[in-house]
């Protein structure tokens, strides 16, 4: 078994793609003219029905009602690449080369990181798999219960639990001296393959090695203070009370330090650099030409 040369991403039914959107898709389409493009969304029934999980699913009804897009798309990559088999890519993601080499994998992402942080060691912003694969049945499953008793709510935190679970401690290197790292359901490859640059680090063209494949544009979208304070806290109050605890926090006099805290971090000095490389993009993809 392989995976299917097809790749799978998220985006609203009636919304408009921006261009940075768009640009992102062509490269996957110039790099891999071969791959099937398919866009999961709410009228989406044939690999994955969109209506039927939102009746099934509380975790995915509670995420997309309260328009917290990042997790929407966080489960139906698991779902549909678990059912299916395939390549899932965030729209913030730019290819620079084929897949080919990974397609007899298990499954594989990316590591975001050399620090021995076992919650935060993956980026699945770049995730593929083959149908029915083991690890990503796990996290589907723990959609289901789990994640409503368990403080971690992103892919990363949620991959980081379950590679500890299945193979103990990861134990991390170097930028520099990162090699991948094979298990009999997961491959994880170094950070030069798929993320060839962190949050919050400047992106230049050196980042892009003779072995990188992809590059992550780290959108970010789903730092929000309301979205925070309900993944922060949907394992310690119901659902129904969330809103008005939030409500309570916003007006105390904690309220600042909180949301400063949540955006300490910014990645404003990637934005140029962004649209300078998606334009050479579609420069070279207009000229026909290779990277």
């Amino acid at each position: 078994m392989s995976i299917p040369k097809r790749i799978f991403y998220v985006w609203g039914a009636k919304e408009p793609k921006r261009t940075d959107v768009n640009l992102c898709i062509k490269t996957w389409q110039y790099a891999m003219p071969d791959y099937e493009i398919i866009e999961i969304n709410e009228e989406s029934t044939e690999y994955f029905n969109f209506q039927k999980e939102l009746e099934e699913n509380k975790w995915f009804k509670t995420v997309y009602e309260r328009k917290m897009y990042a997790y929407v798309s966080d489960y139906v990559r698991i779902k549909t690449l678990y059912d299916n088999g395939g390549i899932y890519l965030d729209t913030d993601v730019t290819t620079i080369k084929s897949f080919e080499p990974f397609l007899n994998e298990p499954a594989f992402v990316g590591l975001q990181s050399d620090k021995d942080i076992t919650h935060d060691i993956v980026e699945p912003a770049i995730l593929g798999a083959q149908k029915g694969n083991e690890f990503l049945g796990q996290i589907k499953d723990f959609y289901s219960q789990d994640i409503w008793s368990l403080p971690i709510y992103n892919m990363p935190q949620i991959f980081g639990h379950f590679i500890k679970i299945n193979f103990g401690n990861f134990v991390n290197r170097p930028r520099e001296e990162q090699e991948i790292v094979r298990y009999n359901s997961l491959t994880i490859y170094p950070e030069r393959y798929f993320i060839p640059f962190r949050y919050g680090e400047k992106f230049v063209p050196k980042c892009i090695k003779e072995d990188t494949y992809s590059i992550h544009w780290f959108g970010a979208s789903w730092i929000k203070p309301e979205i925070i304070f309900f993944l922060e806290n949907k394992h310690i109050y119901p659902v129904e009370v969330i809103d008005k605890k939030y409500d309570l926090c916003q007006n105390s006099s904690a309220k600042n330090n909180f949301f400063e805290n949540i955006f300490s971090i910014k990645n404003s000095i990637n934005k140029k650099f962004k649209i300078v490389t998606l334009l050479f993009y579609k420069f070279r993809i207009a000229r026909g030409n290779a990277l």
